[in-house]
Parts: C-alpha cells; sequence; structure tokens
C-alpha cells in the first residue's frame, strides 16, 4: 500500500502540471504527439466551464502520479447524469493497479455523493482487453452501446 498517496480533485493549480501530463499521456499510449499549447488551452477549458469536466489526481509527495478527467452525461432516461471517465493514466507503474483503482474509487466515492449522478462510466479502447479485463474484475460491465464519432 502506498503510503503517501493522495487522491483529489485537481484546482487550476494544477493546471499547467495536467497539460504536461497529457502530452506524456497521448506519446505513452497512442503514441501521439501532442502540442503543449493544445492540451494546456484545452485543460484551461475544463477549468473555467465547470459543465466540461473536472479532473481527479493522484500525487505523492506533491508530484502527480496518476490522472483521470471526468466528463457529466446527463439521461433524461434515468433523470440523472453518468460520470464518465474519459481516461485514467498513471506514469507508477509499479503501482499502476493500486494509484488506478484510487482514482477509480474517488470518481466512485463523489458520484455517489451527488444525488443527480446516477452511475459511471468508463472509456476503453476496443483492443485494450487486459483494462476491459480489469473492470470486469472490478465489478464493472460492458455495455450494449459503441461509440461512434466525427471529428472536426
Amino acid at each position: 500500500m502506498l503510503e503517501n498517496l493522495i487522491v483529489r480533485i485537481a484546482t487550476r493549480d494544477d493546471a499547467k502540471e495536467i497539460a504536461t501530463f497529457n502530452v506524456l499521456f497521448a506519446k505513452e499510449t497512442v503514441n501521439k504527439n501532442v502540442p503543449l499549447a493544445l492540451t494546456t488551452e484545452g485543460v484551461h477549458q475544463v477549468f473555467s466551464k465547470f459543465h466540461n469536466g473536472f479532473y481527479l489526481i493522484a500525487t505523492i509527495e506533491n508530484v502527480i502520479i496518476g490522472l483521470a478527467m471526468i466528463t457529466r452525461e446527463w439521461s433524461d432516461w434515468s433523470n440523472g447524469a453518468y460520470y464518465c471517465i474519459q481516461s485514467i493514466f498513471v506514469t507508477d507503474h509499479e503501482h499502476e493497479q493500486e494509484i488506478h483503482d484510487a482514482l477509480l474509487d474517488k470518481a466512485k466515492a463523489l458520484a455517489k455523493e451527488h444525488y443527480d449522478v446516477c452511475g459511471i462510466r468508463l472509456y476503453v479502447h476496443k483492443d485494450d482487453k487486459a483494462t476491459q479485463k480489469a473492470y470486469e474484475e472490478l465489478g464493472l460491465q460492458k455495455t450494449k452501446y459503441r461509440v461512434f464519432e466525427e471529428t472536426f
């Protein structure tokens, strides 16, 4: 167990580090070179508009070692919002599962604190079988829905 692990909601003071973290995240997970200026603006948009979501960060001694971005998706069928975990990224590979689980547990706890949140959803790449298996072992269920998108 990581004794010094702290998982908290990120603040604007964390924005620069989050933007830098996102550049590393894109490179390591999908081998994409994302400009720091782009992620910096994207992170500032999250903090400037609540409906864009929020970040959870995992730190040890004030160094970010894990990050999750969470957005809200309204469901009129459920009369509630889902917390949609867009991504969870951990740089401490030795303790990756523990940090990942701590971020997910914090997201669940926050969701349960809000009367208008009816559940959580996670986005996982279709080819990432290891992560899918890990989520199933945590009690999450694969849905029948597929995500379609068009980017501009």
